[in-house]
């Protein structure tokens, strides 16, 4: 397991967006679904990503499920920042926690 921690007041990209947003990315292109975890408790199952930045917010912003559309799966959107663990969801087993 991984764990990264949030630097408090860092605009844009930090350290603990760019470890999410890589892990995400490197397992759509596997082939390989997540789980993510946000900090209301959501769990999410994500297939790909699609991120930017929305002006009202300092953390990348993620849509899930949208290129290609997954059948079935739902689009979901939620800002890095709001992520504390990112799991397989096969077997439960994190593969990151973000503090």
């Amino acid at each position: 397991m991984n764990l990264v921690f949030r630097l408090p007041g860092m605009l844009r990209v930090d350290p603990a967006d760019r470890t999410i947003l890589r892990m995400l990315i490197d397992r759509d292109h596997e082939g390989i679904p997540s789980e993510v975890v946000l900090r209301d408790g959501s769990r999410l199952l994500i297939f790909n990503i699609a991120w930017g930045y929305d002006p009202t917010t300092v953390a990348p912003q993620v849509t899930t499920n949208i290129s290609p559309s997954i059948g079935g799966a739902p689009v979901d959107v939620f800002t890095t920042d709001s992520v504390v663990a990112i799991n397989d969801p096969e077997t439960g087993t994190p593969l990151l926690m973000v503090a």
